[in-house]
């Protein structure tokens, strides 16, 4: 199975258990050969950095070496990240747009998919939650589909909102549609001009190259350390405090850099 098509189906709106739902119908085995697909596995695909070409190190550890047992690694020691560490499955680009739209998703409410063309793209102007179809009248002549707030009921107040009526959406994105295409050569050189503007990535790889300097100049700084204190009878609270000084340091920047990187893989991403 490609895995580009979670990526592809998520990108698109879906939700891991509406991924999780299509990849069973499809009879499509998941990663341990069965044939029904949990929403958990489809998330931990989606959140694994492996598939993008790095590794975190240490993401569980060893508890008791005769027995063997293993326990998740919620800060006991250290986790190292390792970039390009194996040949990537899914492009870094695909993987990061993913974590984005993760994070986009978890600062909305209601978010869910469904066989509407207009599902997941509608938002409620009083509480920020997501629009969700309705039918009235399902079994009359008067039948009409309406999309209302998903969480119109579920407040201690009544979200006032009103409902849409599906025909005047289709017709309104019908009308912005042909906008659109009339005015196209104005509507693209101002895209153009505010994609230029957001690909611009100079301030953000020379904040990168200054840190990447520091970040060589205080792991020599660390290993001197490291060998003076082998070397020579030293002092060891004044020692480990130095070191631990020279630690922190040397991780800030090593975030920081990770930061700087994901910012621009955005940029890059337009």
């Amino acid at each position: 199975m490609s895995l580009l098509i979670l990526y592809r189906l998520f990108l698109e709106g879906q939700t891991p258990s509406g991924i999780a739902k299509y990849l069973t119908k499809e009879k499509i085995p998941s990663p341990s050969g069965k044939e029904l697909w949990q929403k958990s596995t489809v998330t931990s695909i989606l959140h694994n950095e492996k598939y993008k070409g790095d590794a975190m190190l240490q993401k569980t550890f060893t508890v008791d070496f005769l027995t063997k047992k293993k326990k998740v690694n919620e800060g006991e020691i250290p986790q190292y990240y390792v970039e390009n560490s194996h040949p990537a499955i899914i492009s870094p680009e695909v993987f990061d747009l993913a974590q984005h739209e993760f994070r986009k998703r978890k600062n909305v409410k209601g978010y869910k998919t469904g066989g509407g063309c207009f599902s997941g793209k509608i938002i409620c102007s009083e509480c920020g939650s997501f629009f969700g179809s309705k039918v009235w009248h399902s079994t009359s002549k008067y039948r009409r589909v309406i999309w209302q707030c998903n969480h119109k009921f579920k407040n201690k107040e009544k979200c006032k909102t009103p409902h849409l009526y599906e025909d005047d959406l289709k017709a309104a994105f019908v009308k912005a549609f042909n906008s659109l295409i009339e005015n196209r050569d104005e509507i693209l050189g101002g895209y153009e001009a505010i994609i230029e503007t957001l690909t611009d990535t100079s301030k953000l790889d020379k904040e990168s190259a200054k840190l990447q300097n520091e970040c060589e100049v205080v792991a020599e700084l660390i290993r001197k350390c490291v060998e003076e204190n082998a070397s020579k009878v030293m002092n060891q609270k004044e020692y480990q405090s130095r070191y631990t000084g020279l630690i922190e340091r040397y991780e800030e920047i090593k975030k920081a850099i990770s930061e700087i990187d994901y910012n621009v893989n955005m940029c890059q991403g337009f």
